[in-house]
Protein backbone atom coordinates (compact mmCIF):
# COMPACT_ATOMS: atom_id res chain seq x y z
CA UNK A 1 0.00 0.00 0.00
CA UNK A 2 1.49 3.40 -1.12
CA UNK A 3 1.28 4.82 2.48
CA UNK A 4 2.42 1.72 4.36
CA UNK A 5 4.34 3.30 7.44
CA UNK A 6 8.01 3.21 6.87
CA UNK A 7 8.84 2.26 10.28
CA UNK A 8 6.94 1.20 13.19
CA UNK A 9 9.12 0.03 16.01
CA UNK A 10 13.14 -1.60 16.40
CA UNK A 11 14.11 -4.15 18.29
CA UNK A 12 16.78 -6.91 17.88
CA UNK A 13 20.54 -8.02 18.55
CA UNK A 14 23.09 -5.37 19.33
CA UNK A 15 25.48 -6.01 15.73
CA UNK A 16 28.97 -5.07 15.79
CA UNK A 17 28.17 -3.02 12.19
CA UNK A 18 25.28 -0.85 13.37
CA UNK A 19 25.28 2.16 12.01
CA UNK A 20 26.65 5.19 13.82
CA UNK A 21 23.10 7.31 13.45
CA UNK A 22 20.68 8.30 15.29
CA UNK A 23 17.43 7.07 13.75
CA UNK A 24 14.01 9.08 13.63
CA UNK A 25 11.01 7.48 12.43
CA UNK A 26 8.31 9.67 12.34
CA UNK A 27 4.68 8.93 11.28
CA UNK A 28 1.64 11.15 10.70
CA UNK A 29 -2.33 10.90 11.32
CA UNK A 30 -4.62 12.75 9.53
CA UNK A 31 -7.73 14.26 10.91
CA UNK A 32 -10.54 16.92 9.81
CA UNK A 33 -9.34 18.38 13.72
CA UNK A 34 -6.37 17.09 13.96
CA UNK A 35 -2.54 16.46 13.00
CA UNK A 36 -0.85 13.58 14.99
CA UNK A 37 2.82 12.88 14.70
CA UNK A 38 4.15 9.81 16.35
CA UNK A 39 8.12 10.21 16.74
CA UNK A 40 10.40 7.22 17.44
CA UNK A 41 14.11 7.81 17.98
CA UNK A 42 16.36 4.89 18.43
CA UNK A 43 20.04 5.61 18.84
CA UNK A 44 22.61 3.28 17.50
CA UNK A 45 24.83 1.52 20.38
CA UNK A 46 27.91 4.20 19.60
CA UNK A 47 25.76 7.22 19.92
CA UNK A 48 23.41 6.18 22.85
CA UNK A 49 26.02 7.35 25.31
CA UNK A 50 25.79 11.35 23.13
CA UNK A 51 21.98 11.08 23.72
CA UNK A 52 21.54 10.04 27.35
CA UNK A 53 24.48 12.58 27.74
CA UNK A 54 22.22 15.38 26.42
CA UNK A 55 19.86 14.08 28.62
CA UNK A 56 22.42 14.34 31.87
CA UNK A 57 22.67 10.73 32.54
CA UNK A 58 25.43 9.17 33.62
CA UNK A 59 26.76 5.68 33.17
CA UNK A 60 24.24 3.37 35.16
CA UNK A 61 21.94 6.00 35.70
CA UNK A 62 18.32 6.33 35.03
CA UNK A 63 16.69 8.96 32.93
CA UNK A 64 14.54 11.35 35.60
CA UNK A 65 11.42 12.32 35.00
CA UNK A 66 12.76 16.10 34.97
CA UNK A 67 15.47 14.87 32.51
CA UNK A 68 12.89 13.02 30.44
CA UNK A 69 10.15 16.77 30.43
CA UNK A 70 13.07 18.47 29.46
CA UNK A 71 14.35 16.38 26.29
CA UNK A 72 10.74 15.83 24.52
CA UNK A 73 10.89 19.85 24.85
CA UNK A 74 14.11 19.90 23.63
CA UNK A 75 12.88 17.74 20.85
CA UNK A 76 9.59 19.79 19.86
CA UNK A 77 11.76 22.77 19.33
CA UNK A 78 13.64 21.07 16.54
CA UNK A 79 9.99 19.84 15.02
CA UNK A 80 7.93 22.25 12.49
CA UNK A 81 4.62 21.81 11.18
CA UNK A 82 2.91 24.07 9.17
CA UNK A 83 -0.32 23.63 7.09
CA UNK A 84 -0.98 26.07 4.38
CA UNK A 85 1.97 28.29 5.69
CA UNK A 86 0.52 28.41 8.95
CA UNK A 87 2.99 27.74 11.81
CA UNK A 88 1.26 25.07 14.01
CA UNK A 89 1.95 24.42 17.98
CA UNK A 90 2.61 21.22 18.80
CA UNK A 91 1.22 19.59 22.04
CA UNK A 92 2.88 16.58 23.57
CA UNK A 93 0.18 14.28 24.73
CA UNK A 94 2.46 11.21 25.29
CA UNK A 95 6.05 10.24 25.78
CA UNK A 96 7.54 6.93 26.88
CA UNK A 97 11.37 6.42 27.39
CA UNK A 98 12.86 2.75 27.42
CA UNK A 99 15.77 2.41 30.11
CA UNK A 100 19.50 3.97 29.78
CA UNK A 101 20.68 0.41 29.62
CA UNK A 102 18.13 -0.47 27.00
CA UNK A 103 19.16 2.49 24.62
CA UNK A 104 22.97 1.92 25.65
CA UNK A 105 22.58 -1.33 24.18
CA UNK A 106 21.24 0.13 20.99
CA UNK A 107 17.57 -1.55 21.17
CA UNK A 108 15.73 0.64 23.13
CA UNK A 109 13.56 3.34 22.12
CA UNK A 110 12.45 6.77 22.80
CA UNK A 111 8.82 7.81 21.82
CA UNK A 112 6.77 11.00 21.49
CA UNK A 113 3.44 11.77 20.32
CA UNK A 114 2.46 15.24 19.89
CA UNK A 115 -0.71 16.58 17.89
CA UNK A 116 -1.89 20.11 16.81
CA UNK A 117 -4.38 21.82 15.59
CA UNK A 118 -4.67 22.84 11.54
CA UNK A 119 -5.93 26.50 10.49
CA UNK A 120 -9.19 26.93 8.82
CA UNK A 121 -9.30 26.92 5.41
CA UNK A 122 -10.34 26.32 1.92
CA UNK A 123 -9.77 22.79 0.99
CA UNK A 124 -7.07 21.24 -0.73
CA UNK A 125 -4.67 21.60 2.09
CA UNK A 126 -0.38 21.76 2.35
CA UNK A 127 1.02 20.34 4.91
CA UNK A 128 5.07 20.63 5.42
CA UNK A 129 7.21 19.10 8.57
CA UNK A 130 10.55 18.87 9.21
CA UNK A 131 12.56 17.79 11.41
CA UNK A 132 16.75 18.99 12.68
CA UNK A 133 16.90 17.30 15.86
CA UNK A 134 20.66 15.95 16.43
CA UNK A 135 20.73 16.44 12.63
CA UNK A 136 25.20 15.83 12.60
CA UNK A 137 23.88 12.11 13.35
CA UNK A 138 20.39 11.51 12.40
CA UNK A 139 18.75 9.16 10.06
CA UNK A 140 15.34 10.07 9.33
CA UNK A 141 11.98 8.71 8.13
CA UNK A 142 8.76 10.33 7.64
CA UNK A 143 5.46 8.45 6.11
CA UNK A 144 1.61 9.63 6.51
CA UNK A 145 -1.03 6.36 7.70
CA UNK A 146 -3.48 6.01 5.13
CA UNK A 147 -6.51 8.36 6.66
CA UNK A 148 -9.10 6.71 8.89
CA UNK A 149 -11.91 9.35 7.24
CA UNK A 150 -12.96 8.44 3.68
CA UNK A 151 -13.47 11.73 3.22
CA UNK A 152 -9.36 12.91 3.60
CA UNK A 153 -7.25 12.05 0.30
CA UNK A 154 -3.68 12.24 -0.17
CA UNK A 155 -2.68 13.45 -3.32
CA UNK A 156 0.35 14.02 -3.51
CA UNK A 157 3.77 13.94 -0.85
CA UNK A 158 7.10 14.76 -1.60
CA UNK A 159 10.69 14.18 0.26
CA UNK A 160 14.12 15.94 1.33
CA UNK A 161 16.73 13.42 -0.03
CA UNK A 162 17.31 12.45 3.90
CA UNK A 163 13.86 12.74 4.87
CA UNK A 164 14.53 15.37 7.64
CA UNK A 165 11.88 17.74 5.03
CA UNK A 166 8.86 16.28 4.05
CA UNK A 167 5.77 17.79 2.25
CA UNK A 168 2.29 16.42 1.84
CA UNK A 169 -0.84 17.80 -0.10
CA UNK A 170 -4.36 16.22 1.05
CA UNK A 171 -7.83 17.48 0.69
CA UNK A 172 -10.97 17.06 2.55
CA UNK A 173 -14.78 16.71 0.95
CA UNK A 174 -15.23 15.46 -2.58
CA UNK A 175 -14.65 12.29 -3.91
CA UNK A 176 -13.85 9.77 -1.19
CA UNK A 177 -11.10 7.70 -3.34
CA UNK A 178 -8.02 8.54 -4.32
CA UNK A 179 -7.84 8.06 -8.17
CA UNK A 180 -6.05 5.14 -9.54
CA UNK A 181 -3.46 7.71 -11.47
CA UNK A 182 -2.83 9.33 -8.34
CA UNK A 183 -2.45 5.80 -6.50
CA UNK A 184 0.39 5.26 -8.64
CA UNK A 185 2.07 8.18 -8.45
CA UNK A 186 1.99 8.17 -4.55
CA UNK A 187 3.48 4.55 -4.59
CA UNK A 188 6.25 5.96 -6.86
CA UNK A 189 7.29 8.79 -4.63
CA UNK A 190 7.01 6.33 -2.04
CA UNK A 191 9.60 3.96 -3.74
CA UNK A 192 11.52 6.55 -5.00
CA UNK A 193 11.98 8.00 -1.61
CA UNK A 194 13.18 4.85 0.52
CA UNK A 195 15.38 3.83 -2.57
CA UNK A 196 16.96 7.33 -2.28
CA UNK A 197 17.12 7.46 1.59
CA UNK A 198 18.40 3.70 2.09
CA UNK A 199 20.97 4.34 -0.46
CA UNK A 200 22.90 7.14 1.04
CA UNK A 201 22.94 5.00 4.05
CA UNK A 202 24.41 2.14 2.21
CA UNK A 203 27.27 4.64 0.60
CA UNK A 204 27.76 5.89 4.06
CA UNK A 205 28.18 2.56 5.70
CA UNK A 206 30.66 0.48 3.32
CA UNK A 207 32.87 4.40 3.48
CA UNK A 208 32.81 4.43 7.57
CA UNK A 209 33.28 0.27 7.33
CA UNK A 210 37.01 0.14 7.44
CA UNK A 211 36.98 -3.92 7.44
CA UNK A 212 34.98 -3.94 4.29
CA UNK A 213 36.95 -1.55 2.95
CA UNK A 214 40.30 -3.14 3.54
CA UNK A 215 39.10 -6.63 2.15
CA UNK A 216 38.10 -4.59 -1.07
CA UNK A 217 41.37 -3.31 -1.33
CA UNK A 218 43.19 -6.45 -0.24
CA UNK A 219 41.25 -8.22 -3.54
CA UNK A 220 41.87 -4.96 -5.97
CA UNK A 221 45.92 -4.88 -4.91
CA UNK A 222 46.56 -8.18 -6.78
CA UNK A 223 44.53 -7.53 -10.10
CA UNK A 224 46.29 -6.57 -13.09
CA UNK A 225 43.37 -6.56 -15.63
CA UNK A 226 39.94 -4.62 -15.69
CA UNK A 227 38.56 -8.11 -16.89
CA UNK A 228 39.77 -9.50 -13.44
CA UNK A 229 38.81 -6.43 -11.40
CA UNK A 230 35.52 -6.97 -12.97
CA UNK A 231 35.50 -11.24 -12.11
CA UNK A 232 36.86 -10.48 -8.33
CA UNK A 233 34.04 -7.60 -7.51
CA UNK A 234 31.32 -9.57 -9.40
CA UNK A 235 31.99 -12.48 -7.11
CA UNK A 236 32.32 -10.57 -3.98
CA UNK A 237 29.23 -8.94 -5.08
CA UNK A 238 26.79 -10.99 -5.66
CA UNK A 239 27.82 -13.39 -2.68
CA UNK A 240 27.59 -10.39 -0.19
CA UNK A 241 23.97 -9.55 -1.56
CA UNK A 242 22.70 -13.11 -0.95
CA UNK A 243 23.37 -13.15 2.78
CA UNK A 244 22.23 -9.29 2.80
CA UNK A 245 19.06 -10.17 1.52
CA UNK A 246 18.59 -13.11 3.62
CA UNK A 247 19.29 -12.14 6.66
CA UNK A 248 17.46 -8.43 6.40
CA UNK A 249 14.22 -10.39 5.53
CA UNK A 250 15.07 -12.31 8.35
CA UNK A 251 15.36 -15.78 6.62
CA UNK A 252 18.85 -16.76 8.35
CA UNK A 253 21.06 -15.46 11.41
CA UNK A 254 24.54 -16.30 12.10
CA UNK A 255 25.95 -14.68 15.44
CA UNK A 256 28.21 -11.84 15.21
CA UNK A 257 30.13 -13.70 17.49
CA UNK A 258 30.87 -15.80 13.91
CA UNK A 259 30.67 -13.21 11.96
CA UNK A 260 32.95 -10.67 12.94
CA UNK A 261 36.11 -13.12 13.30
CA UNK A 262 35.06 -14.67 10.19
CA UNK A 263 35.49 -10.77 8.65
CA UNK A 264 38.33 -10.18 10.37
CA UNK A 265 40.43 -13.00 9.23
CA UNK A 266 38.97 -12.60 5.54
CA UNK A 267 41.51 -9.66 5.46
CA UNK A 268 44.30 -11.62 6.73
CA UNK A 269 43.83 -14.34 4.31
CA UNK A 270 43.33 -12.00 1.15
CA UNK A 271 46.35 -9.72 2.24
CA UNK A 272 48.76 -12.56 3.19
CA UNK A 273 47.83 -14.20 -0.01
CA UNK A 274 48.86 -10.80 -2.02
CA UNK A 275 52.06 -11.69 -0.26
CA UNK A 276 52.88 -15.05 0.05
CA UNK A 277 51.08 -16.65 -3.16
CA UNK A 278 50.52 -13.71 -5.69
CA UNK A 279 50.03 -15.85 -8.30
CA UNK A 280 47.29 -17.86 -6.58
CA UNK A 281 45.72 -14.28 -5.83
CA UNK A 282 45.20 -14.14 -10.07
CA UNK A 283 44.23 -17.59 -10.37
CA UNK A 284 40.62 -19.05 -10.11
CA UNK A 285 41.23 -19.55 -6.29
CA UNK A 286 40.96 -15.85 -5.65
CA UNK A 287 37.18 -15.74 -7.01
CA UNK A 288 35.99 -18.47 -4.63
CA UNK A 289 37.86 -16.78 -1.87
CA UNK A 290 36.34 -13.69 -2.78
CA UNK A 291 32.69 -15.29 -3.19
CA UNK A 292 32.70 -17.43 0.26
CA UNK A 293 34.48 -14.85 2.69
CA UNK A 294 31.74 -12.42 0.72
CA UNK A 295 29.11 -14.35 2.17
CA UNK A 296 29.84 -13.54 5.60
CA UNK A 297 30.56 -9.31 4.93
CA UNK A 298 26.78 -9.71 3.48
CA UNK A 299 25.92 -10.89 6.75
CA UNK A 300 28.27 -7.57 8.61
CA UNK A 301 26.61 -5.05 5.75
CA UNK A 302 22.92 -6.60 7.24
CA UNK A 303 23.89 -5.92 10.53
CA UNK A 304 24.05 -2.25 9.62
CA UNK A 305 20.82 -2.34 8.08
CA UNK A 306 18.81 -4.44 10.30
CA UNK A 307 18.89 -1.17 12.48
CA UNK A 308 16.79 1.29 9.51
CA UNK A 309 14.36 -1.30 8.78
CA UNK A 310 13.00 -3.47 11.58
CA UNK A 311 9.69 -4.50 11.65
CA UNK A 312 10.09 -2.54 8.16
CA UNK A 313 6.56 -3.87 5.79
CA UNK A 314 7.78 -6.31 3.36
CA UNK A 315 7.47 -4.25 -0.16
CA UNK A 316 9.41 -1.31 1.56
CA UNK A 317 11.56 -3.43 3.18
CA UNK A 318 12.49 -4.87 -0.37
CA UNK A 319 13.10 -1.61 -1.64
CA UNK A 320 15.09 -0.61 1.55
CA UNK A 321 17.50 -3.69 1.07
CA UNK A 322 17.75 -2.63 -3.05
CA UNK A 323 18.45 1.07 -2.23
CA UNK A 324 21.27 -0.27 0.31
CA UNK A 325 22.56 -2.80 -1.65
CA UNK A 326 23.29 -0.09 -4.36
CA UNK A 327 24.57 2.11 -1.74
CA UNK A 328 27.36 -0.30 -0.82
CA UNK A 329 28.40 -0.73 -4.41
CA UNK A 330 28.73 2.78 -4.95
CA UNK A 331 30.67 3.21 -1.95
CA UNK A 332 32.55 -0.04 -3.29
CA UNK A 333 33.23 1.59 -6.53
CA UNK A 334 34.46 5.54 -5.34
CA UNK A 335 37.13 3.37 -3.28
CA UNK A 336 38.24 0.30 -5.45
CA UNK A 337 38.16 2.58 -9.20
CA UNK A 338 40.31 5.21 -8.41
CA UNK A 339 42.81 2.59 -6.41
CA UNK A 340 42.60 0.25 -9.61
CA UNK A 341 43.40 3.52 -12.06
CA UNK A 342 46.47 4.09 -10.00
CA UNK A 343 47.86 0.88 -9.98
CA UNK A 344 47.14 0.39 -13.47
CA UNK A 345 48.96 3.84 -14.50
CA UNK A 346 51.88 2.44 -11.98
CA UNK A 347 52.21 -0.10 -14.16
CA UNK A 348 52.61 1.04 -17.80
CA UNK A 349 55.18 3.50 -16.10
CA UNK A 350 57.28 0.65 -14.99
CA UNK A 351 57.67 -0.10 -18.68
CA UNK A 352 59.38 2.37 -19.31
CA UNK A 353 61.23 2.74 -16.37
CA UNK A 354 63.72 -0.29 -15.23
CA UNK A 355 62.90 0.39 -11.52
CA UNK A 356 58.98 0.62 -12.09
CA UNK A 357 58.59 -3.03 -11.69
CA UNK A 358 60.48 -3.21 -8.46
CA UNK A 359 58.33 -0.07 -7.12
CA UNK A 360 55.47 -1.68 -8.01
CA UNK A 361 56.19 -4.70 -6.45
CA UNK A 362 57.08 -3.06 -3.17
CA UNK A 363 53.91 -0.83 -3.12
CA UNK A 364 51.98 -3.57 -3.71
CA UNK A 365 54.18 -6.13 -1.18
CA UNK A 366 54.04 -2.98 1.35
CA UNK A 367 50.34 -2.65 0.98
CA UNK A 368 48.98 -6.03 1.58
CA UNK A 369 51.18 -6.74 4.15
CA UNK A 370 50.03 -3.40 6.01
CA UNK A 371 46.38 -4.49 5.29
CA UNK A 372 47.24 -7.70 6.96
CA UNK A 373 48.71 -6.52 10.43
CA UNK A 374 45.32 -4.53 10.13
CA UNK A 375 43.17 -7.21 9.78
CA UNK A 376 45.36 -9.29 12.81
CA UNK A 377 44.34 -6.22 15.11
CA UNK A 378 41.01 -6.94 13.99
CA UNK A 379 40.69 -10.25 14.53
CA UNK A 380 42.33 -10.14 17.80
CA UNK A 381 39.52 -7.65 18.76
CA UNK A 382 36.65 -9.78 17.30
CA UNK A 383 38.16 -12.92 19.46
CA UNK A 384 38.32 -10.56 22.55
CA UNK A 385 34.30 -9.66 22.42
CA UNK A 386 33.15 -11.00 26.00
CA UNK A 387 30.36 -14.73 25.33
Amino acid sequence: MYLAVLLIGFSGPAWTHRLDQYLQATTITLAKERVTLRLRLTPSVSVAGQVLGAMSVKNGGRISDAAQRAYWERVRQDLALTIDGVPLSLRLIDSSFDSAAQLRSGIGEIAFTFDAAPPPGPSPHHLTFTNVHQNAIAAYLVNCFVPADPGIRILAQRRSVDQSSYQLDYAIGGATSVPAPVARQLAAQDGRAVIKSYFIHGVRHILTGYDHLLFAVALVLAVTTLWDLVKVVTAFTVAHSITLTLAALGLIHVSERVVEPVIAASIVCVALQNVYWPKSARAGSRLAVAFIFGLFHGLGFAGGLLDLMHRMPEHTALLAILGFSIGVEAGHQVVLLPLFGLLKIGRRARNEDPGGGRRMWLIQQFGSATIAVVGICYLAKALMVPQ
